[in-house]
């Protein structure tokens, strides 16, 4: 038997993946079934999906632990199981959120659309594009690492483990995976707000060293966003976890950060152009939805990109 091929996330490219992030949410549902199918039929190359546990511990794919969003129904993911959940439906009339100048963005849709299992997405899909596969942290109970185990157990009995990563921003869940399958490449992931409880401190403080986007070299915050800038090219979290892949804001990275991390072997993806909107309410940059940050991004070398709108993205990416 020929030996698995190398996985695509991993592997040297000439331009960067393009990953439809939640599928295509231009077109269908977030973390749907339909979208992850449209993708396919786009030629998208790679989708992005979250992933909760439900109280009979079945991985489903789904954003948000509350459901009101989704479905009109104010229910917790982690308290329902899966004979309930797999009743409710994804609104034709869905909230995305806040858009890049603060207004309220509704995304419609032909029809609803229901939630569906992890391991249904990857048995339809995975072996047609590859899968980021993002364990979300579930806040109310933080210290349960249970989805890491259920999700590689998921993804080893669908044989598809050179197919797909596995990020999270809890490195417990990464290092919980790499325990359960250590074939399954893990990576953390960096958001630019994850410092923010410092700025009190840190922008009292000249302007640190390190390389920083041009969009955040005089944003408030801007010597917490430089600390988070170093801490991704000097491999710190891949070092300390055994990850060999990372997920990061465009605006955290730079050529240093690119170059640093490829030197040690790290495969570095970005999030999130051409986005619908912001649904946890985060401001939304400027560059994310400008031609010329796909065109940075691309001149870096990232290995990832994830948009909203991969059919807009793939060609700007394949003609830079």
């Amino acid at each position: 038997m020929l030996p698995p091929a190398p996985n695509p996330f991993l592997a040297g490219k000439a331009k960067p993946i393009v990953v439809g992030h939640r599928g295509v949410p231009h077109l269908h549902q977030e973390n749907t079934l339909a979208g992850f199918r449209r993708a396919v039929e786009l030629g998208v190359p790679a989708i992005e999906l979250d992933v909760r546990i439900t109280k009979d511990r079945r991985a489903v794919c789904v954003h948000d632990s509350n459901l009101k969003r989704l479905t009109g129904l104010s229910g917790e993911v982690i308290d329902l199981k899966w004979d309930q959940l797999s009743r409710l439906r994804v609104s034709k009339h869905l909230s995305m959120g806040i858009d890049a100048f603060g207004n309220d963005v509704v995304a419609k849709y032909d029809r609803e659309e229901p939630i569906p299992l992890l391991a249904e997405v990857l048995s339809a899909v995975a072996t047609k594009v590859v899968v980021n596969v993002e364990i979300k942290i579930e806040m109310p109970r933080w210290w349960r690492v249970e989805a890491a185990e259920i999700v590689a157990q998921v993804i080893a009995d669908t044989k598809v483990e050179h197919r797909v990563i596995v990020t999270s921003f809890d490195p417990r869940l990464l290092v919980s995976t790499r325990r359960a399958h250590p074939d399954i490449a893990v990576g953390f992931c960096f958001d630019d707000t994850m410092l923010d409880f410092t700025n009190g401190l840190l922008d009292r403080l000249p302007a640190l060293p390190f390389e920083l986007h041009k969009h955040h070299l005089h944003h408030r915050g801007h010597n917490a966003r430089r600390l988070l800038n170093r801490l991704l090219e000097t491999n710190f979290a891949s070092w300390l976890l055994g990850t060999s892949v990372v997920g990061a804001e465009h605006t955290l990275v730079g050529r240093e950060t690119v170059r640093a991390l490829h030197k040690r072997g790290i495969a570095i993806g970005t999030h999130t152009l051409f986005p619908l909107g912001s649904s946890t309410g985060k401001p939304i940059a400027s560059s994310a939805a400008s031609i010329e940050e796909v065109r940075r991004l691309v001149e870096l070398g990232v290995d990832w990109i994830e948009t909203d709108d991969p059919a807009r993205l793939m060609p700007l990416v394949h003609g830079a």
